[in-house]
């Protein structure tokens, strides 16, 4: 049994860019959380519609301490990111979109869990989804990612790094890490989005909590650098349709996945820390993205190599729609 700490400190950071509508709600839910934030950072993108300037108003009557970075030139999200994050002194650093809104106890919630287990590295929720009026829209996040029993289990019992070499389930502005997890995780590489690095990089190394209670109402308004919509199967079906006729469609795929993985495969073999098992298991993930790209062109050999590979299991283990990726192996496209 592990002896709670409660002792650790918990900071923010926020990126913004062109923010301004979203802004003043947010901020405020952040700042009258139940279990104060020690350092709140924000970094602006070089916005245009007034973010900035109302960012050092509000900064100046701010309660806590508040440091503001803005680029010169823009950085983009991730490196915008990147600099948020590396700029946060706390021991917890909880991650922040520029348009959502904090639940009052979600600070108290989550460092919790970081305090009643050292090993848990990385601690996300669920969310209510909010129109961009703030209006609820009656469902999840959970449930419009659609996430599966399998899923939840596997993540609840300490397999959440075979989660996510299928697919991404975090969503960073649910999520909080701890800040010693930037040893491994910084510099962030431009292939993946940041909350998912963390996710793989907090699995490989200890544990993930996952909350069933939602702890932000997650705006949907059409402007989300990131959202989420579930798409019905009508839906799905002209996705496919128009995935299938791009050009280098499935190519592009696979190089996309192919340079995820060999880039936190390089970063995974760089410290002794990250349990082997994830190694070896990223290790195969990427043989597989390989093999998938180097399939025969020939349809009967290209046929029978990706049959193989499904009756072994290959595409259950590493595909987050083996069904469809069989398809589109099997036609290459």
């Amino acid at each position: 049994m592990h002896e709670p700490d409660r002792s650790l400190s918990s900071g923010v950071a926020i990126v913004t860019f062109n923010g301004l509508k979203y802004l003043p709600p947010q901020l405020d839910s952040i700042i009258n959380q139940s279990r104060p934030l020690v350092h709140i950072v924000i970094s602006d993108d070089r916005s245009t519609d007034g973010t900035w300037e109302y960012l050092q108003q509000w900064a100046a009557s701010a309660a806590v301490r508040v440091t503001l970075l803005r680029n010169e030139v823009q950085l983009g999200l991730s490196a915008n990111v990147e600099q948020a994050i590396k700029a946060v002194e706390a021991d917890i650093i909880f991650t922040s979109d520029q348009d959502d809104v904090w639940f009052a106890d979600k600070v108290a919630t989550i460092a919790a869990e970081f305090e009643n287990d050292p090993e848990v590295q990385l601690v996300h929720s669920d969310a209510i989804l909010v129109d961009k009026h703030g209006a609820d829209l009656g469902t999840r996040l959970f449930g419009e990612l659609e996430l599966s029993s399998a899923e939840l289990a596997a993540v609840r019992s300490g397999n959440a790094f075979q989660v996510y070499c299928r697919r991404n389930v975090v969503t960073g502005a649910t999520a909080a890490f701890r800040s010693s997890l930037l040893k491994l995780a910084l510099p962030l590489p431009p292939v993946f989005y940041h909350d998912a690095w963390l996710a793989f990089l907090a699995s490989a190394t200890g544990k993930v909590r996952l909350l069933d209670a939602p702890t932000i109402a997650y705006r949907q308004h059409g402007s989300n650098l990131v959202g989420v919509k579930k798409l019905k199967f009508s839906r799905k079906v002209r996705q496919l349709w128009w995935d299938l006729n791009k050009e280098r469609g499935l190519t592009t795929i696979l190089e996309r996945m192919e340079a995820r993985h060999a880039s936190l495969h390089a970063r995974l073999a760089l410290y002794p820390e990250v349990r082997g098992a994830c190694k070896e298991y990223l290790a195969d993930a990427l043989q597989f993205a390989r093999e998938r790209q180097g399939l025969p062109r020939n349809p009967l050999g290209r046929t029978a190599r990706v049959l193989a590979h499904a009756v072994s299991g290959r595409y259950g283990k590493f595909s987050y729609e083996p069904k469809t990726d069989i398809f589109r192996d099997i036609i290459g496209k």
